[in-house]
């Protein structure tokens, strides 16, 4: 990789070097347990003019035709969608003809949030699978990337977008600057994009290298959104901090206009990312030697428990676990299965690793002593759904961003 995909500059760094994995999401049926996996370098690179956390590996198109993760399967994404929707009938999209586009629609339930508050809305998806899904609620999806053609066909077919929303999905895009150009060519002139994505100041503080996989191609700091999108002549307006995937921020970005002054709430970011020293190479030479520091730390941890003949299980299923699992070289030597709510995965093992996928119920069926929280972003509501497990004496290991054993 040799420039920044957001801003373009030459000041890369390669700060975290992982080895070859397949992709995340790729799970694996038992049929195919036998043949080989086509893995890739995973290589993280950080620009260090604007802070931009980027995977320089770019797995191979159509990639999203198929996808398995689903934000349907977490309580905690139904409440955030379902406040989102509120929040943009309440100040963006107030009027019923007023048109909101969701790009990255996934499975259709941010899109049925807009329906419940008589939102008129369409979403955009690639995967075949999630559109099906999505379409059987009763909601309007284009089952396509998203480009500037697609765009322009949907403002042809829909009329312009007041409010364009991308929830943890322009961190999948590997060219930014196209993507862009398909944002201004939907956005109404007084329209409003609204950006979810994980956050790249707390990926560092927090010691999140598992949220480094070949889909997550970028891991956003304020200054990074702020220098691409002035190449559109777009400004940001706000940014609002997030609890949701370990540390996301909310931006709302328009057109430059007469009124084009500064955000405070971006000011203030910019000054926090450079007191925090994303702009400087010595701090991710620092997280690098955490990241291998960690590591050490949950094996150890894991072969104590299993050498005292304790039985440990994983808790979640998510492309971010299957990062750690590949690194660390967990396997089913380790965990005996990885329980998720999500059906799609029920069936399959995870990719790189094998360890079988399984539903939660087998956590009472066959219960561990330990659960390793794979999902740690959502480790509140995988406790408290695991009351029972708890009340028999079960115990839960959060792995990020230290190993620790809670209760």
């Amino acid at each position: 990789m040799t420039r920044c995909r957001a801003c373009t500059s030459e000041r890369l760094k390669l700060f975290l070097s992982l080895g070859d994995h397949p992709p995340a999401n790729a799970f694996v049926s038992e049929d195919r347990l036998r043949c080989p996996e086509v893995t890739f370098p995973l290589d993280g690179y950080v620009c260090l003019r604007c802070g931009l956390i980027q995977v320089g590996n770019v797995i191979p198109a159509d990639f999203f035709r198929e996808y398995v993760y689903v934000p349907s399967a977490s309580e905690t994404m139904h409440d955030h969608f379902s406040r989102l929707a509120t929040f943009i009938q309440e100040t963006l999209a107030t009027s019923p003809e007023q048109l909101v586009v969701d790009i990255g629609a996934n499975d259709g339930l941010f899109l049925t949030k807009l329906a419940d508050r008589g939102i008129r809305a369409v979403g955009i998806e690639p995967a075949h699978n999630l559109t099906a899904i999505a379409r059987s609620r009763g909601v309007e999806v284009v089952n396509e990337y998203f480009t500037s053609e697609v765009a322009a066909d949907v403002r042809r077919r829909f009329g312009p977008a007041h409010v364009i929303v991308t929830t943890n999905t322009f961190n999948h895009i590997d060219d930014l600057h196209a993507f862009m150009r398909g944002v201004l060519t939907l956005l109404a002139d007084e329209g409003t994009f609204v950006v979810e994505v994980p956050q790249a100041i707390h990926l560092v503080q927090q010691n999140e290298f598992d949220t480094v996989y070949h889909e997550h191609l970028s891991e956003f700091s304020v200054m990074s959104l702020v220098r691409l999108f002035d190449a559109f002549e777009m400004r940001i307006v706000d940014v609002v901090p997030l609890p949701v995937h370990g540390g996301s921020m909310r931006v709302f970005a328009r057109r430059r206009g007469e009124d084009s002054d500064d955000s405070p709430a971006v000011a203030d970011s910019l000054r926090e990312e450079t007191r925090a020293g994303l702009f400087d190479a010595a701090t991710y030479d620092a997280f690098g030697a955490r990241v291998a520091a960690i590591r050490q730390e949950l094996l150890a941890m894991l072969d104590r428990l299993r050498g005292e003949g304790r039985r440990i299980a994983g808790y979640g299923a998510p492309a971010k676990g299957n990062t750690l699992l590949n690194y660390y070289g967990i396997g089913p030597d380790r965990l005996l299965y990885l329980a998720d709510r999500n059906p799609i995965k029920h069936g399959l093992y995870s990719p790189g690793m094998h360890i079988p996928v399984v539903p939660v119920e087998r956590v009472q069926e066959d219960p561990p002593d330990y659960l390793l929280i794979l999902a740690w972003n959502f480790a509140d509501e995988i406790v408290a759904q695991q009351a029972e497990f708890h009340r028999r004496g079960g115990r839960f290991i959060v792995p990020i961003p230290e190993p620790r054993i809670l209760g």
